[in-house]
């Protein structure tokens, strides 16, 4: 039983713990705030600003989470959607927000034109583009941003309104805006933050080298370790002999 808990102490050591040192040690979220208005969350880092290539316009004043560095864009994360923003248009913060993005905000469809949800803001792909077709009078629909597009009635508005339909499953996609109503209202985030320079992101990945060194570190240590636990367990057998002996000579002299 002692030489079972000693191997499991071991291998607990050896092939657990250094892992979970790493994960605490590389484990870091950062968040950056939108700085300016008509700042666009990309699709792929280019620079093509129509709708080709963007999602919707992130909202000023809120954050997107950060997730790597690719020259002059940020890989992000906003609430369920991972695109690009420009460095520039950001500002790295210390910490996490207490309310990092525009949540929560609904609106209502009233009207057949504002029914197809699309996977682009225009109806010239016709059938292709299409999602799904939302009820009128629908609510279950959260905003995430909004970006201009095709203009469905001459004279009136071009902007369309990225979202989440929540139906038997989550849709996202697009609705023309001229035929939605009733949005929640919402505001600027005021929250104040500390800024600081933008972060490292090779301090959130374990490198290979440091895998490659974890990984020899584990050995050598095993390599060390075996001579103890040769000892002990030499250690522990002699003391079964000799208990048995004993318990002999004692069962010898009662009889």
């Amino acid at each position: 039983m002692i030489i079972l808990l000693v191997l499991i102490l071991f291998f607990q050591f050896v092939f657990v713990t250094p892992e979970l040192v790493v994960s605490a040690e590389y484990d870091k979220t950062y968040y950056a705030r939108v700085m300016y208005d008509n700042v666009f969350l990309y699709k792929s880092p280019l620079n093509i600003d129509d709708y080709s290539n963007t999602f919707f316009i992130l909202p000023r004043t809120y954050f997107v989470q950060l997730i790597d560095s690719e020259n002059e864009f940020f890989k992000v994360k906003y609430l369920s959607t991972t695109g690009y923003v420009k460095k520039e248009n950001v500002q790295t913060i210390v910490g996490t927000p207490i309310t990092p993005y525009l949540d929560n905000i609904s609106f209502r469809i009233y009207s057949e034109q504002s029914r197809s949800l699309r996977t682009e803001p225009t109806e010239q792909a016709g059938s292709a583009s299409l999602i799904t077709y939302i009820p009128l009078y629908s609510r279950n629909l959260t905003y995430y941003g909004k970006i201009e597009g095709q203009s469905l009635i001459d004279d009136r508005t071009n902007i369309w309104y990225y979202c989440k339909y929540t139906a038997e499953k989550d849709y996202y996609g697009y609705v023309y805006s001229d035929f939605c109503d009733q949005m929640t209202k919402f505001s600027e985030n005021t929250e104040n933050v500390s800024y600081t320079t933008n972060p490292s992101f090779t301090e959130t990945k374990p490198s290979k080298s440091l895998k490659m060194e974890n990984n020899s570190t584990k050995i050598i240590i095993a390599i060390l370790c075996v001579p103890a636990l040769i000892f002990v367990f030499m250690i522990l057998k002699s003391s079964v002999i000799l208990n048995k002996e004993k318990r002999n000579n004692k069962e010898i002299k009662e009889y």
